[in-house]
């Protein structure tokens, strides 16, 4: 028997984790002030259709004491005895008087039709009839209104235990015939200690690291990580061997969490070679690259908290939060939010691309471009993640701009401003300044109006470099030479500004990634 199967909770006490649940239902079995619909929401592998058996065990249970049969002043019993023929059927799947309906391939009408029609028969050797609906929420629309119907007026003999996911999907009709109780992901301390049980009981010699890695990796299910121990129980080759940490990565297809730190690191420094070097390793090892980038989300998230003080840090190793905290002074907390709002972009594509690495690497090129042309900028030696934003007192600027006021000759004729002038303005920046080209090259024309020219930027610290002095003087006696009349420049931020520009060797190469990605798609 497989080890969630084998170890699923068959009693209230068994249940670890949802405390809030267990305490609720005991109460109500115990007074016999029980409802007929309850309504179990929560994350996959959280335990509730384990829940709905053991309460549908101990409403049935005959071995359990009542409290109408005890002496006035006493409650009885909830736990169900687990020895009469009721909880034993209802144990081996066998009792008729339990019905599992799973709405995911049971969702049309003519399904809940035959369960209403049915429902009005008393049940065959039990006080109730109890009907588990198990991912109620994919119940169609006309399902939900023929079920409602029944949970309005139900016999005196049914009980309905529904189980979701996604309870926001229920009808709020349903929701407000029911009892609902939230289910709770599991901790990580709760798995580690139900796999550190487990482990002994089944004599399976493994690594605390290791234990500790396949409690992150069920991301807060039971079912999920007994089935993941059970699965690099197998690398065992005796009884005696122990499983370490690097083969539960190896089997499993984990990259190492020194992998994630590394890539990390090369994105912050802007090392794009060193970044699909990188990727193309893991690629090659065999990493599942989507696990890789779930957890390289989560590591970004927590230096995100981490920067504006919150600590996330507790399911880490010792040596995992030295990097952490390492790595978080090397950015402000609007790049990691860019980073991780691009990987979440690109985490569906990776699971669909017929080349896996291929977004994470397109990611790469766009990232490093965009920290290049600040750099440009800021001085080569300052890692900018793009959008975040950089106090102009902290940038040292390494080229001086020449004084061109003097240099200036007056045209021959003056000429309106338009748009056409505009590569010729950023050309004749490029022969002054290339920082100053750069930024150019990351502006649009947002409105004219007299002598004044609104430029528009991506990123509020272009925006903020070029309204500078020693910038916007030059960009105004610029606009003058060229034109023969005086305008002020006015510089905006626009988030949504796409800017086409000429491309270089990198970018061909970006783009022609995309042309193909898209083709698979």
């Amino acid at each position: 028997m497989v080890l969630y199967r084998k170890y699923r909770p068959q009693k209230f006490a068994d249940i670890v984790g949802q405390e809030h649940v267990v305490r609720t239902l005991s109460n109500a079995l115990a007074t016999l002030k029980f409802g007929h619909a309850y309504l179990f929401a929560g994350p996959k592998g959280s335990g509730k259709t384990t829940m709905a058996r053991i309460l549908a065990k101990a409403l049935n249970c005959t071995g359990r004491k009542l409290s109408k049969d005890l002496p006035a002043g006493r409650q009885g019993s909830y736990e169900p005895c687990n020895k009469c023929s009721s909880c034993k059927e209802i144990s081996a799947g066998k009792s008729l008087d339990l019905i599992e309906i799973d709405a995911a391939s049971n969702r049309g009408i003519d399904e809940i039709r035959d369960l209403r029609e049915k429902i009005r028969f008393a049940p065959t050797s039990s006080q109730y009839k109890i009907y588990i609906i198990d991912e109620v929420h994919m119940l169609t629309k006309e399902a939900f209104n023929a079920l409602l119907k029944t949970l309005e007026e139900p016999p005196k003999h049914a009980i309905f235990i529904m189980a979701t996911t996604e309870p926001q999907k229920v009808l709020p009709t349903i929701l407000s015939r029911v009892q609902r109780f939230d289910f709770h992901r599991a901790s990580l301390e709760e798995i580690s200690k139900l796999l550190e049980r487990v482990s002994k009981q089944e004599a399976i010699k493994i690594d605390e690291d290791a234990l500790h890695l396949l409690g992150q990796l069920s991301f807060g299910s039971y079912r999920d990580a007994l089935s993941l121990l059970e699965q690099v129980s197998s690398l065992r080759q005796t009884t005696a061997s122990k499983i370490t940490l690097l083969q539960v990565q190896e089997v499993l297809g984990i990259a190492q969490e020194k992998s994630i730190f590394e890539f990390i690191r090369f994105l912050l420094e802007s090392d794009r070679r060193k970044a699909l070097e990188l990727i193309s390793k893991l690629y090659y090892q065999g990493v599942d690259l989507e696990n890789f980038t779930q957890k390289l989300i989560e590591i970004l998230r927590k230096m995100a908290l981490y920067k504006i003080g919150e600590d996330q840090l507790f399911d880490l190793t010792k040596e995992q939060q030295v990097e952490v905290k390492e790595l978080a002074e090397k950015s402000q907390i609007d790049g990691f939010m860019n980073l991780i709002t691009k990987f979440i972009n690109i985490l569906p594509q990776i699971k669909s691309a017929n080349l896996p690495p291929l977004p994470i690497e397109m990611a790469v090129f766009e990232i490093t471009a965009a920290d290049r042309e600040m750099q440009n900028v800021c001085g080569p030696n300052l890692p900018a993640i793009a959008g975040m934003q950089i106090q102009n007192d902290n940038v040292k600027l390494q080229n001086e701009i020449k004084p061109v006021i003097s240099e200036i000759p007056k045209p021959a004729s003056k000429k309106q401003f338009s748009s056409d002038l505009w590569p010729q303005i950023v050309k004749e920046a490029r022969t002054r300044n290339h920082s100053l080209a750069a930024l150019l090259r990351d502006a649009a024309i947002a409105d004219q109006k007299e002598n004044t020219i609104t430029l528009a930027f991506k990123f509020k610290f272009h925006a903020d470099t070029m309204a500078g002095k020693k910038y916007i003087h030059v960009i105004e006696e610029l606009i003058a030479k060229i034109t023969g009349t005086q305008y002020k420049i006015v510089c905006i931020v626009n988030p949504a500004l796409v800017i086409q520009k000429p491309l270089d060797p990198d970018e061909e190469l970006l783009n022609g990634a995309k042309e193909v990605f898209e083709v698979e798609e």
